[in-house]
């Protein structure tokens, strides 16, 4: 192997899942942030941790054979190999990749690009998802084994020290690679407690786990710093029945908007959240729910939807997070034009100016009006009903010119992301975010009264 002066040369980050996690390892155990600080001590410290865990049955046959390298010789996580699996056998063969021979007449690595791939082809056995020996067509080189070199194979065998295991194996595969190292930290942090492989946090769902973690690193995020940012969750299993992978992609407006939210309201984020179980979990069952359900928030923001509606919670009438984080999520990932969410604030700001010379009775009446709009026409009918208002009341200027009121009803297409119900939920939301001490006061009222009547009618039938 090289000195540490050349180590340099040894490894880079490839852009490849496995790889780039085997070297997020390698770094975070060492305490070192690039890949050219690493030095031969710190490779061969690496490697003794590794060995020692590996050696272990929890790791080789429970965890390694059982879910990413069935049947690894490198690793020796066959169970037929136990007798013979020591921390030491495993140490030499981790070290024997880096001091194994390029073949020039090799094609050049398919992971890296840089090295030629080692003299012995590699199969599933040693590195995760590539195909068998038996299958050539699989590969696209069109014979058996990948074209890998020695080196990105020793990182794939660093891999399982920062995967995550859930019902599978997660991989969080970020740029810059700083947010690797983030987001892989918890991981080594685990196995230095436990010697078990972390099992984060015992969530059951990849993507719940992932935005937990985004929203309590996004504090420390630097928003210019993520403008190109990318991250892809790789949650796969690879056994001798039925390997298979999933995919989950991070949209970087996405990434963005929650390191923005844990920065600037990090409770109403949590509200917006909150508002995305499909059941509402009480107190006790919550941290369950976080861990082993699916979020409409979270489903929503992966698949490109909408999740405008769940800043407001209309049944308790308030605006779930500050207009800030609100205009945030509307410019930067539903794309609307800022001038025009002003405009939209502009017409909220005249409804409220409007409504609140009534009394609450009649205020809660014609916000619910707006509330029960389930049509456009309907939602038409507000705007013509409220300027009737205005002018029995005697306010001067009109709520909305003839141009803007056809800009609210018609600008925006009814199946598009911006379309006049984000209007609706716009206007809702700046309305709670203005007269929510009145609407609350009001809605409890309501609620009162209707608990009265239920009584007296409950009595008269006794009768």
């Amino acid at each position: 192997m090289e000195t540490a002066t050349d180590a340099p040369s040894l490894f880079t980050w490839t852009g490849h899942p496995f790889t780039d996690a085997g070297l997020a390892a390698l770094l975070l155990l060492s305490g070192k942030e690039k890949p050219e600080e690493l030095t031969e001590e710190d490779i061969e410290n690496a490697a003794n941790f590794a060995s020692r865990l590996y050696a272990r049955k929890e790791w080789s046959s429970g965890y390694i054979h059982a879910m990413m390298l069935p049947n690894s010789g490198i690793l020796m996580a066959n169970p037929s190999m136990a007798k013979k699996r020591t921390p030491e056998a495993i140490k030499k063969n981790l070290l024997g990749l880096l001091n194994e021979k390029e073949d020039p007449s090799a094609p050049i690595c398919e992971i890296c690009g840089r090295r030629h791939a080692r003299i012995k082809p590699v199969y599933r056995s040693d590195f995760p998802l590539v195909g068998t020996g038996g299958v050539p067509n699989y590969f696209p080189s069109g014979k058996e084994g990948a074209n890998i070199c020695s080196r990105c194979l020793f990182l794939a065998q660093m891999m399982p020290l920062v995967a995550y295991r859930l019902s599978r194996v997660l991989i969080i595969h970020a740029h810059p690679y700083e947010l690797m190292l983030e987001f892989h930290r918890e991981a080594i942090d685990d196995i230095k407690k436990s010697e078990l492989a972390s099992t984060a946090r015992d969530f059951k769902r990849p993507e719940n786990f992932l935005f937990e973690k985004l929203v309590e690193i996004g504090t420390n995020l630097e928003l210019g710093k993520l403008e190109n940012a990318s991250i892809t969750l790789y949650y796969f299993v690879v056994n001798n029945k039925a390997p298979t992978i999933e995919l989950i992609y991070i949209p970087n407006p996405v990434l963005r908007f929650v390191a923005f939210a844990a920065r600037v309201d990090r409770a109403g984020w949590k509200k917006i959240v909150s508002m995305g179980w499909r059941k509402k979990p009480s107190e006790e069952e919550l941290e369950d729910f976080k861990k082993r359900y699916p979020n409409n928030v979270y489903s929503k923001l992966l698949s490109g939807e909408s999740i405008l509606p769940y800043f407001i919670d209309t049944k308790n009438r308030r605006a779930n997070s500050n207009w800030r984080l609100l205009s945030f999520y509307c410019s930067e990932v539903l794309s609307l034009d800022k001038e025009a969410l002003e405009f939209i604030k502009g017409v909220a700001d005249r409804i409220v100016e409007t409504v609140e010379k009534l009394p609450d009775n009649k205020l809660s009446a014609r916000v619910r009006e707006l509330e029960r709009a389930e049509k456009l026409y309907q939602f038409e009918a507000f705007f013509v009903n409220l300027e009737k208002l205005r002018q029995r009341l005697g306010v001067e200027k009109p709520l909305l010119t003839f141009d803007e009121f056809a800009r609210i009803l018609t600008s925006y297409g009814e199946d598009l992301n911006v379309s006049w119900k984000t209007v609706k939920n716009l206007l809702l939301f700046r309305i709670y975010e203005k007269l929510h001490d009145r609407l609350v006061k009001v809605s409890a009222e309501e609620v009162e009264g209707t608990e009265e009547n239920e009584e007296e009618f409950e009595e008269g039938g006794e009768e």
